[in-house]
């Protein structure tokens, strides 16, 4: 998390958590976030969840850093398109 945005400033913030609290509330934004369609729960939450796991979780780290790559991609190729019309 080289960037400066609000994520990076919610991750460092978070690290001062008590390792059993950053599980329980990454875990549930997790699962909040697989039930986005409904309200108040939302896919914002998946990120998030992945954020707080990847401060103590390897494999959340990679799959973090895989969701980041497929959105800037996404991101990319949406301006592209925009451009050309």
């Amino acid at each position: 998390m080289d960037k400066n945005t609000s994520l990076t400033r919610i991750y460092e913030r978070v690290q001062s958590f008590p390792s059993i609290l950053r599980i329980i509330i990454g875990i549930a934004l997790l699962i909040g976030g697989i039930f986005g369609m409904l309200p108040i729960l939302g896919f914002w939450m998946f990120p998030l969840g992945l954020i707080i796991l990847s401060i103590d979780f390897p494999w959340a780290q990679r799959a973090y850093r895989y969701l980041e790559e497929k959105i800037e991609q996404y991101v990319k190729t949406r301006k592209g398109k925009k451009g050309k019309q």
